[in-house]
């Protein structure tokens, strides 16, 4: 499974956890034509910035983006949109501090508590974005340990 998958694999589990029962998309076609039923939460990634971390790993910083469709009815024959809240997933963050462990591929991933936005501009949806970070091992070819010494000695 490629980081990007992993990525995804992740941010998907968390709304999961978040939203139990909720529908989610990450087709980005299907989204923008909006050929979707609401209520759906619709994620998308995007990666930021690559940087070294230690010797042996790198971290990557990724920015994930988060739409939930409201559920609509029709009241008195006008469209109604009943909001669903930012809180569940707000409060999953807050719970775990701010990281999280995705339980399909394992990715942990530390989440920036000062780039969580809310917005709320479209009637229909509300939107959630934050940038997260994770480490990834540098790929290393195995050397095989030395078990034998010769000593030579002047005897």
């Amino acid at each position: 499974m490629g980081s990007r998958e992993r990525e995804l694999s992740c941010i998907i589990d968390m709304v999961q956890v978040a939203y139990p029962g909720l529908p989610i998309s990450d087709q980005l076609d299907l989204w923008i034509a909006g050929a979707f039923e609401p209520p759906l939460a619709f994620v998308l990634i995007e990666h930021v910035a690559e940087k070294g971390n230690t010797l042996t790993s790198y971290r990557v910083i990724a920015k994930a983006r988060i739409a939930l469709h409201h559920p609509k009815r029709i009241e008195n024959g006008t469209e109604r949109y009943d909001p669903l809240s930012p809180e569940p997933l707000r409060q999953l963050l807050a719970s775990e501090r701010f990281s999280y462990r995705g339980p399909t591929d394992g990715l942990f991933v530390h989440i920036d508590g000062a780039t969580f936005q809310v917005t709320k501009e479209k009637k229909d949806r509300t939107d959630i974005t934050f940038e997260f970070e994770y480490t990834v091992p540098i790929p290393r070819e195995h050397e095989p340990a030395i078990i034998v010494f010769e000593l030579e000695s002047e005897v």
